[in-house]
């Protein structure tokens, strides 16, 4: 097997479109993380779900952060309060948040939502179970761009890989190898990632910047990092080697 890098970063995102959470180890099951990405925030009018890469009104989106208690997924807020997403408070302090009236609500993925009205929101887009980036990519759309240290947090991945060498965009090579990540896991690299308007959002202590996206669709035909479906689930670990898988 062909050392690929070692595992420097994972993430979780128990409710989409808000700051996820970074873990330390975490196991990666058929269908991705367990809890990553089952709720949303929602205009509660409509029911739709936020979609700050199209609406503007839906950027403070990642001013708020996701983590997972227990089973059950918090929302914290910028004066540092957090709020379970059953929490019947929870909506009113959303409302306050955004301007308009908004809640949470799990999406419809088949398991029985933990809310008394069994109100569920319909995805906009089927998570992949894997989403990788490197930290060549990262450092090659740094020194293209020239003016910031472009931040994984841009990008919500699943696994940052740290790798070595020259900067460039790494994984896209990877396209359609199997992915050894750590003792157990098996990946296979299916595609590159497209990106959207959500890469060049303000978050804490990142700027807005165009030229993130602008450069990513002038250089690489606006991908960046890959997807990957799980052959092999198991748990990953900082530190944890990952090999290509030689064929």
């Amino acid at each position: 097997m062909t050392l690929l890098g070692t595992v420097e970063e994972i993430w979780r995102y128990p409710v989409s479109s808000l700051s996820g959470e970074q873990l330390t180890s975490v196991e990666i099951e058929a269908d991705g993380i367990p809890s990553d990405r089952n709720w949303c925030v929602v205009d509660a009018q409509s029911g739709n779900a936020a979609s700050p890469e199209k609406e503007e009104r839906w950027r403070p989106a990642l001013f708020l952060q996701s983590r997972l208690a227990e089973t059950v997924p918090e929302i914290g807020f910028p004066d540092g309060s957090w709020l379970a997403v059953t929490d019947p408070e929870t909506g009113l302090k959303l409302s306050q948040h955004f301007g308009f009236a908004a809640a949470v609500w799990p999406y419809e993925k088949g398991k029985a939502p933990m809310r008394e009205d069994h109100r569920v929101a319909v995805n906009r887009y089927e998570p992949s179970p894997l989403h990788l980036i490197t930290t060549s990519s990262l450092d090659h759309l740094s020194n293209l761009i020239g003016t910031e240290k472009v931040h994984s947090k841009r990008f919500r991945p699943t696994i940052v890989l740290r790798t070595h060498g020259d900067a460039e965009f790494r994984e896209k090579a990877w396209i359609g190898q199997r992915l050894q990540i750590g003792a157990h896991i098996a990946a296979l690299a299916s595609e590159e990632t497209k990106r959207c308007g959500l890469t060049l959002i303000a978050q804490p202590e990142i700027t807005e910047n165009p030229e993130i996206l602008r450069t990513i669709l002038r250089q690489n035909r606006r991908n960046f990092g890959i997807y990957g479906s799980i052959e092999t689930a198991g748990v990953v670990a900082i530190g944890d080697s990952v090999h290509l898988i030689d064929t």
